[in-house]
């Protein structure tokens, strides 16, 4: 951190995946949440901006998500992105991770609990709303592309065997994004994750930007009927994800039976 000065267009973005308990249990390894609000609060009294990035998981309880973002506030961070996990092919656990119907009723029950807290996240009032379950989206993968050591790759970076492009034309040109997307591939049915629906609810807020400033001024609707989700283009077959039955739990104690959640 003393390499670095602060600057308006740097942000220190720190993994937290809730509390104590829940966060040291997703990564498998104890004393990681204590050393990330260390280093939160240590870069926030030099004066640096800074974001917590979490995912929520099979298990978690909206009051529980409610404390964790009450801790946020009394950090100071500038603000929280966060979302359901994604069951991508690759994860050492495919257990663990929220079904859609189920992420939309958590996010609700979040979003009920935060009325009159002076949470900040880190996203769109539509996102959020989306989240909630009230806007019905097709993701937009090309809004965050992903560049590494391999490439640019296909078609975001939760889908890891999709191969890679070695320009941006070229993975823009040649991917086939219609294969992509709730709906149209069994790998993304319960993906609601902000890099591929933020850019949607980006689009969605310029297009209807009254729609937008509802949401940000008085939050996303917490009662009533959900948006319906997108039709399903393939067949059932196709659907080889496993049910979705666990919850990480909050047992950090011994690691030779416990397996990393990215």
């Amino acid at each position: 951190m003393q390499d670095y000065t602060p600057s308006p267009y740097l942000t220190f973005s720190i993994h937290l995946d809730g509390n104590q308990e829940r966060h040291d249990a997703s990564v498998c390894r104890e004393g990681v949440f204590d050393k990330c609000i260390e280093v939160i609060r240590k870069a926030r009294s030099r004066g640096f901006r800074v974001t917590i990035n979490c995912t929520l998981f099979q298990g978690e309880s909206p009051e529980e998500i409610a404390e964790f973002m009450d801790m946020a506030t009394e950090l100071g961070v500038e603000g929280v992105t966060i979302s359901p996990g994604y069951q991508y092919e690759r994860a050492p656990r495919q257990d663990v991770f929220l079904q859609r119907k189920e992420s939309k009723q958590l996010f609700r029950d979040i979003f009920k609990l935060g009325k009159g807290r002076k949470w900040r996240f880190n996203q769109s009032s539509l996102y959020l709303d989306f989240l909630a379950g009230n806007q019905t989206y097709h993701c937009t993968p090309w809004g965050n592309p992903t560049r590494n050591v391999f490439g640019w790759q296909k078609p975001c970076y939760l889908l890891v065997g999709e191969g890679y492009a070695r320009t941006f034309r070229e993975l823009m040109e040649e991917t086939e994004w219609d294969n992509y997307g709730t709906g149209n591939n069994p790998k993304c049915a319960n993906c609601m994750v902000h890099c591929g629906y933020e850019p949607t609810a980006i689009n969605d807020t310029f297009a209807h930007p009254i729609k937008g400033l509802k949401v940000a001024l008085f939050g996303p609707r917490t009662q009533g009927p959900m948006a319906p989700e997108l039709p399903i283009n393939y067949d059932d077959e196709q659907q080889s994800g496993p049910r979705l039955v666990a919850e990480i739990k909050p047992e950090t104690k011994g690691r030779d039976d416990k397996q990393q959640v990215a």
